[in-house]
């Protein structure tokens, strides 16, 4: 198993201050209970979403055109920002699809992105909820199995079948993806 990182430790802090422990995770009721508004926007098709704070608010804005799924990681993402990055008023994340950030971002290197990306994966796919929940499945042999698991599982965490599988393989859980 993977050692406990900050943006884990702080997920699992904030579900357990929220008091959730089943899946799937509330992310939007979250948001709100941190203060945020959530807005839908028709941003351009390199903008995942923002969070923008004052003093007085805070704005998750997503792109209204994405799935569900796509939604609720940039609201979970954004809540990572929200939730560490206290002194920043702005954060605007691009999509992974055409990313336009610079250099370091588009090569995965920027820090309070990492965390953000760490964060929402441990909001959305608590290791205990996910250890849980396989052990609750039948056994599955080879590869058909294991995409019948991951398949199951974003179901149950209603999250997309890449973000479960790059989260079972970054808790040791499959073979990461290539």
């Amino acid at each position: 198993m993977p050692t406990t990182t900050k943006a884990e430790r702080a997920a699992r802090k904030l579900l357990d201050d929220l008091e959730i422990s089943a899946p799937p995770v509330p992310v939007e009721e979250i948001a709100r209970q941190l203060g945020a508004r959530l807005s839908f926007e028709q941003f351009g098709p390199d903008v995942s979403g923002i969070l923008y704070r004052d003093a007085t608010n805070a704005v998750i804005g997503l792109t209204a055109t994405h799935a569900k799924t796509r939604q609720r990681f940039t609201i979970a993402h954004e809540i990572g920002h929200l939730h560490l990055h206290k002194g920043r008023p702005m954060f605007v994340d691009r999509s992974v699809r055409i990313d336009r950030r610079d250099a370091n971002a588009a090569l995965g290197l920027d820090p309070e992105e990492i965390y953000a990306n760490n964060f929402a994966a441990a909001l959305l796919m608590p290791q205990d909820m996910i250890l849980t929940a396989v052990t609750q499945l039948s056994p599955h042999q080879g590869a058909a199995g294991t995409e019948e698991m991951i398949r199951r599982l974003a179901n149950r965490f209603d999250v997309s079948p890449q973000a479960m599988e790059y989260r079972l393989a970054n808790l040791g859980l499959v073979v990461p993806p290539q």
